[in-house]
């Protein structure tokens, strides 16, 4: 028993220090978002500037590996937990989503590079926001992942330190910048016309 309870422990610091990791990344990836409040070619710009960061051949291995072993210890703690409180629950329901959504959104962002190619750029991101039928599976597709990391880290802050105040506030926040995202990928709900190779692309998946 004391073997299990240890190596659990060690999987949960792993866990954790992994998330921090990849935390880091996507409040970047998230603030380069809100640039695309200032126009398209405000966040690509941006973007070409984390990218010389991010995109380089070893920091992308190690991200990726992150993610991976996030999935895999994520789901494989869920598995093995009795979630009892509200913050446990919200704690394991967004970070099944998020689960879901990594593998999605990097299965999908490495298709369109090196199947595709197309550059993963702001267009490709947006084109699924801005087109009939695809946007009543993409809006909420995103605004579900921004709020749930945000619920995700709240509840943990939550768990570990018994701030509700504080948690609350990273909630909210979080969930408001989903919005304020999806405004600035939609010209807010105007909706935006894409290059004719992303706007092909999402096309012929719906």
């Amino acid at each position: 028993m004391n073997i299990q309870n240890d190596r659990r422990g060690l999987v949960k610091s792993l866990h954790y220090i992994s998330g921090v990791t990849l935390s880091v990344f996507i409040a970047f990836h998230l603030l380069n978002h809100l640039f695309a409040l200032d126009g398209p070619e405000k966040h690509i710009q941006i973007m070409d500037q984390f990218r010389l960061v991010y995109r380089h051949p070893v920091v992308e291995t190690l991200l990726l590996l992150v993610v991976l072993f996030q999935i895999v210890t994520g789901i494989r703690l869920i598995y093995k937990r009795d979630a009892q409180t509200i913050a446990e629950k919200i704690q394991v329901y967004s970070g099944l989503y998020l689960s879901f959504f990594l593998i999605a959104h990097i299965g999908a962002v490495l298709s369109g590079r090196y199947i595709e190619h197309l550059d993963t750029n702001f267009y490709f991101a947006a084109a699924g926001l801005n087109y009939y039928p695809a946007t009543f599976i993409f809006i909420p597709y995103y605004f579900l992942a921004v709020a749930s990391i945000s619920l995700h880290v709240s509840a943990i802050h939550y768990l570990k330190t018994g701030s509700k105040g504080t948690a609350v506030g990273i909630a909210v926040i979080g969930i408001v910048a989903s919005f304020i995202i999806i405004l600035a990928f939609t010209d807010s709900f105007k909706w935006l016309d894409m290059p004719l190779p992303y706007e092909q692309f999402i096309r012929v998946l719906i």
